[in-house]
């Protein structure tokens, strides 16, 4: 049964506004100011012609239906045993067009014309309705934008290769140095704030100095840096077993 479509768009307009049969273009080609036109068209109208149209809407909808529905049509003619091969053809068919979209597309980027495959079979290709004026762009505009725009794929590309927290630890352990200090008394060690982000230390960890760290801060800038020492005191992280809780000692009476 062939329901009359009544939905509007948004804007008020009813679909069929926008379409290939009434304005001879896509609703994206209308956005952008382009139509379809025959590239051997001989009269005074370069526009598509009522053939052109309905072949158009054959490919692109009668196909895609006829693939959709072919158990159905199969089924109704009562030629259900050639289901098979049927629907073996369609997909040799549909490779078939897919490699030759991919050839159109290869064939396009040389030449610039017939976008899509579509569009060499009917002869057809999207123009301007109108003339364009000639938009003159200077050259050191342009060589500009594609300086800028090389250099930004670069550092795109480069920055994240690049280990900004070793750089950072190695630069302060070279600036600032200090001297290690070895734990000898647990007692004496400082439990109140993390030697690396200063707060309260969460599920305190020891490298072997009288600092104590958060477990993720210590993890975090060993991974980032497997020379990573206490910003402190000095003393390195030799070894991941070097990290380990802190121990806590009871004072006697």
């Amino acid at each position: 049964m062939v329901r009359k479509i009544t939905a509007r768009c948004r804007c008020g307009a009813s679909p069929t506004t926008f379409s290939v049969a009434a304005h001879d273009c896509t609703i994206g080609q209308q956005i952008l100011n382009l139509k379809y036109v025959t590239e051997k068209s001989q009269g005074a109208e370069p526009w598509l012609g009522t053939r052109q149209k309905l072949l158009y809407a054959l490919i692109l909808i009668g196909c895609p239906w006829v693939k959709e529905r072919c158990g159905d049509i199969l089924h109704m003619l009562k030629l259900s045993r050639w289901k098979q091969k049927a629907q073996q053809i369609l997909h040799w068919t549909e490779t078939g067009l897919k490699v030759a979209a991919l050839v159109n597309f290869l064939v396009f980027l040389r030449q610039g014309v017939y976008r899509a495959l579509v569009e060499r079979i009917l002869g057809i290709r999207a123009m301007f309705p109108n003339q364009q004026g000639v938009r003159q762009v200077s050259f050191e505009f342009m060589t500009r934008e594609l300086l800028w725009h090389g250099f930004s794929e670069f550092l795109f590309f480069v920055l994240p290769l690049i280990n900004f927290q070793r750089l950072k630890n190695f630069a302060m352990r070279r600036i600032l140095p200090v001297s290690k200090t070895e734990v000898t008394d647990p007692s004496s060690r400082k439990l109140e704030t993390c030697a690396v982000c200063g707060e309260k230390p969460t599920n305190p960890r020891e490298i072997g100095c009288r600092h104590v760290f958060c477990y993720f801060c210590i993890e975090g800038n060993y991974k980032a840096d497997p020379g990573y020492s206490c910003p402190l005191c000095g003393v390195s992280v030799i070894d991941p077993s070097n990290i380990k809780p802190v121990r806590m000692v009871v004072p006697t009476t």
